[in-house]
């Protein structure tokens, strides 16, 4: 198939992603998948999602952590811009890799028998009352993986990267008992021939500590304290002062803590409390709870094709929704096709790129090889 009109066949699949953001508000559907407008530079937490998945599966091929580690370095050189801050984007790396330095140290007792990794799939719809397949939608998705659990029961593996509390009881893990990705994910999975009995959803929390300044110290040592005039400050006994004093106008000098001291930081934190860090918990999918997400995905491709031929694709406005969303400057200043292409965005062939993933880089992000 010619690759332009493959990518214009891709527009028709049914993702996770794309159903859940026609419900989330249908404007920013119409913007990501009907005409295709992507920013030019991901969101950090998708760009640091995507990084942790790019270790994690090196690290589920059974490679050791240096080489998941230079994975995840090869991934930030290929999202890096000319006008990118390099001192976050550093922060930023050092955050993914000392996590995954985390993960691989609390779960090295328990490794995963990874059956298959980033699965991807590509199924027809099928319409629950008749079993015809979609003349439109097919299903897609990637699947983080199949392992053998310890009992030998197969599960689906669904990696997250988040902000939530994971603690036991947390909302978190309420709301999964509800998500129908790993529905989805469970169906999926028994189509691609593997025998899945349930999910084990294998979660990271992203750290809540703060890079903190870092004292400016002589080559002896000692933290070096000036007054109010920029002269370094002594103790009555003439010993170099080693704190500040507001009252007295005296100022602890300190410089932003290097991206190393960083990532010691918070592997230091996670030897700490690694359950506040990492967690495992197996979540089951029955039967009547496939059978519900299936015949959910059908009624949303119904509705996204009604969508389609009236041209109406209305806003869902809120303000805990709409300052988040990547389409809302567009929103605001009531950007149409007519006008100019908003700076920062660009149309794209590709608009399922999470589908293209090899270790957690997008086939049209860069013609680079990766290093293994």
């Amino acid at each position: 198939m010619d690759p332009r009109t493959e990518a214009l066949a891709d527009r028709h699949l049914l993702t996770f992603s794309r159903q859940a953001a026609f419900k989330a508000c249908r404007r920013r559907h119409w913007y990501a998948y009907e005409i295709a407008l992507r920013p030019l530079v991901d969101a950090k937490a998708l760009r640091m999602g995507s990084a942790y998945h790019c270790g994690l599966d090196v690290l589920k091929s059974g490679s050791d952590l240096e080489k998941a580690i230079e994975h995840v370095e090869w991934y930030y050189s290929q999202v890096m811009l000319a006008d990118a801050d390099t001192d976050s984007i550093a922060v930023e790396m050092a955050t993914v890799k000392a996590l995954l330095s985390g993960y691989a140290w609390r779960w090295q007792s328990s490794p995963l028998h990874v059956l298959a990794s980033e699965k991807a799939f590509r199924l027809p719809l099928l319409n629950p009352r008749t079993g015809h397949p979609s003349t439109v939608f097919e299903l897609a998705g990637k699947i983080d993986g199949i392992v053998c659990l310890e009992d030998g029961r197969g599960a689906v593996l669904e990696h997250k990267l988040v902000s939530d509390d994971i603690g036991v009881g947390s909302d978190f893990w309420q709301r999964l008992q509800i998500d129908h990705q790993i529905s989805l994910y469970v169906y999926a999975g028994r189509k691609l021939g593997h025998v899945v009995d349930t999910v084990l959803y294998d979660v990271t929390r992203k750290p809540t500590i703060k890079p903190t300044p870092v004292a400016v110290v002589d080559d002896l040592g000692a933290k070096i304290v000036l007054d109010r005039n920029g002269n370094r400050v002594k103790t009555a006994k003439g010993l170099w002062r080693q704190t500040g004093s507001t009252e007295e106008g005296f100022t602890l000098q300190t410089r932003p803590m290097t991206a190393d001291e960083w990532a010691a930081k918070i592997v230091a934190d996670i030897g700490e409390r690694p359950d506040f860090y990492f967690s495992r918990v197996e979540i089951p999918r029955l039967d009547s709870e496939i059978e519900e997400c299936l015949q959910e995905l059908w009624d949303i491709q119904k509705t996204i094709r009604e969508a389609q031929r009236s041209g109406r694709h209305y806003r869902t406005v809120g303000k805990d929704t709409c300052p988040w969303c990547p389409y809302w400057g567009l929103c605001a200043s009531k950007w149409t096709r007519d006008s100019a292409l908003p700076e920062g965005f660009a149309f794209v062939e590709n608009v399922h790129p999470e589908l293209g993933i090899i270790h957690g880089v997008t086939s049209d992000q860069t013609d680079a090889a990766a290093p293994f």
